[in-house]
This record gives structure tokens, sequence and C-alpha cells, in this order.
């Protein structure tokens, strides 16, 4: 229930927010499944730093109106279901003045982050798995 996935992710951030080690920034990321609740959480937290989108769909453009922070997006060369998205996902938040960065990894497939570190793992996969890190921490330190 999306109402629910919403209603965790809220309680989560709080409590992270809470942390003593917390910063006050507020970032989500999810994988498959989990990008696309991390990007439809966007359209609902309206205090996120940054959401990082690893080879998940947008939200409709409606909810995308709503979206405050800036979005990462993480994809896979060789996934045409979720590619086929990234279009209409940048057409979207272009029209809408809002931030959206989508990169496609070359050769890598879906779920790469996990895939690209298995011991025969290809070539693409660690690769993209490598450079998504990077990318990722690097955005995590500027604080998006």
């Amino acid at each position: 229930n999306p109402d629910q996935v919403t209603a965790d992710l809220t309680a989560a951030a709080d409590q992270a927010l809470k942390f003593p080690s917390a910063n006050g920034k507020l970032f989500v990321a999810g994988f498959c499944w989990g990008g696309t609740q991390s990007f439809r959480f966007a359209t609902n937290r309206p205090d996120l730093a940054a959401a990082f989108v690893f080879y998940g769909a947008p939200p409709d453009k409606d909810a995308m109106a709503r979206i405050k922070a800036p979005v990462y997006g993480f994809y896979a060369e060789n996934d045409a279901r979720i590619d086929a998205t990234i279009p209409t996902a940048t057409d979207g938040m272009k029209a809408l003045g809002k931030t959206y960065d989508p990169v496609v990894y070359a050769g890598a497939g879906h779920g790469f982050m996990r895939a690209g570190e298995a011991p025969d793992a290809s070539e693409a996969n660690r690769k993209a798995r490598d450079d998504a890190w990077a990318r990722w921490k690097t955005l995590m330190r500027q604080g998006s």
C-alpha cells in the first residue's frame, strides 16, 4: 500500500533525524522497487536533501510537481523496462523545473550494485558498481 510505504519511510526518516550523529540532512535511496519508492518518497517529503534512485521508475508528472529535492538516477544500459521510463522522467522533471540527473552505466544490467560485487561479476556490472559508488559518495559529501 503506497500510503503505508510513505508512513513507514516518514517514521524512519523522522527517527533518523533524531540520532545524535545526524547532521540535519535527509537523503533517501532505494534499489529496484525501493528505487521507485525513493523517487515517490521525494514527492511526499519536502525536506529531503536528495533522492537517489537505483534502477527505479518515476512517479507520475502530477506527483513530480511536489518534488523539492534533486533526484539522481543510477540506471543500467541493459534494463529495457526501467530505461524506457527515463525519457519521460527527464522531460517531466525538466518541464517542472526540477533537478533530475540520470546516469546510465554502459553494459550493466538491472541490479548492478549487487551483481557487481559478486566474485564472478561481469566487468560491466563491476565497473558500474564502482562508478555508481563513487558518484553516490561524491553527491552525499556535496550535500546535494
